[in-house]
């Protein structure tokens, strides 16, 4: 009796949960609860709740034509808790704002490695300036595609609430370098006649010339003070200078401010920072390196030439071109 338990125990089958019919109930449910006059379902089942488009506007077109976009954004479940924020007033609103954190328009990869399904269906038919309010169940919460709503619910692997986005379609992008690199020039303004050209994307502008014109030799140790900018709001995202620190709200009690150590090399990319020899961005040491004794100037650079796609952290977006003030001074 024991061989015979044992022998139908291992035949039997496993029972698998049916992930998608289970979300699709509870989410037709709440809808049914909650729906209101004007509601729109899409072919893959989000619900947009509200509208306001631009006509006027570029259509959002293909991959292939626009890749990036700008987007501002509110993200929260069914009970209306926001868990992102790109508005700066709303992030004050909940109680999460943080003076170092940029806020304002995203740039994102219109791919489906970046964007959700469900997002990319409720903004397919907007033009560049306008915005939506949509539903996205979690069948839709993937960056899977497929090509019906039945084929996302079935390759489902596990339970995934709802989200509601608040989104708006700032600006489409074609090419992400040539924006950048407009966004620059558009900072430099009159002065970028006067820059000079460090590399593709890195501009430098001399603001006190150096009293000497003797160079660095590799293994010199330099001091220098520095400043570093959002280009896409002017906001200071972090620096040696205490005072200055503290205007952007990046200052810390237990941090040492004061003249930063450069190890120059005998190549830009070689030089590093500090006694531990940590690297710096590609455009910081291009300007760093043409900088002489007592010189102060600004480089402003794309992101390709500093945190380029990734950013760091909260307070330097993807995609973000960044302004650097720097002083070679006495240790």
């Amino acid at each position: 009796m024991i061989l015979v338990a044992v022998c139908l125990a291992g035949c039997a089958k496993t029972p698998t949960t049916n992930y998608g019919h289970l979300t699709q109930m509870e989410f037709d449910a709440w809808i049914a609860v909650n729906k209101q006059a004007g509601w729109q379902e899409t072919p893959l089942g989000c619900w947009i709740t509200e509208v306001t488009d631009n006509p006027s506007g570029r259509a959002m077109g293909t991959l292939d034509e626009y890749p990036y976009m700008r987007i501002e954004y509110t993200i929260s479940d069914l009970e209306g808790i926001i868990s992102s924020t790109t508005d700066a007033l709303v992030a004050q609103r909940i109680g999460t704002y943080d003076k170092t954190y940029y806020y304002g328009p995203q740039v994102n990869y219109r791919g489906s490695s970046s964007i959700y399904a469900g997002v990319e269906e409720a903004i397919s038919t907007l033009h560049e300036g306008g915005r939506c309010k949509v539903i996205v169940p979690g069948w839709l919460l993937t960056h899977n595609r497929y090509s019906s709503k039945q084929k996302y619910l079935d390759n489902m692997t596990e339970s995934t609430s709802p989200l509601i986005y608040d989104i708006k379609v700032v600006d489409l992008i074609s090419d992400i370098d040539e924006w950048e690199k407009s966004v620059v020039k558009a900072s430099l303004g009159d002065e970028l006649a006067k820059a000079d050209s460090l590399a593709d994307g890195v501009y430098y502008v001399c603001d006190r010339e150096a009293d000497t014109e003797e160079d660095f030799t590799a293994n010199d140790q330099i001091y220098i003070n520095y400043i570093c900018r959002r280009m896409l709001d002017g906001k200071g995202v972090d620096t040696n200078i205490a005072d200055s620190a503290k205007v952007f709200g990046t200052y810390k009690s237990t941090a040492t401010y004061g003249p930063v150590l450069i190890n120059w090399a005998s190549q830009a990319s070689e030089i590093t920072m500090t006694s531990s020899k940590t690297s710096v961005v590609n455009g910081f040491s291009a300007a760093l390196f043409q900088m002489r004794a007592h010189e102060k100037g600004r480089a402003y650079i794309t992101s390709a030439n500093a945190y380029t796609s990734s950013g760091s952290g909260n307070a330097i977006p993807g995609f973000c071109p960044l302004i650097f003030e720097i002083e070679f001074v006495d240790k």
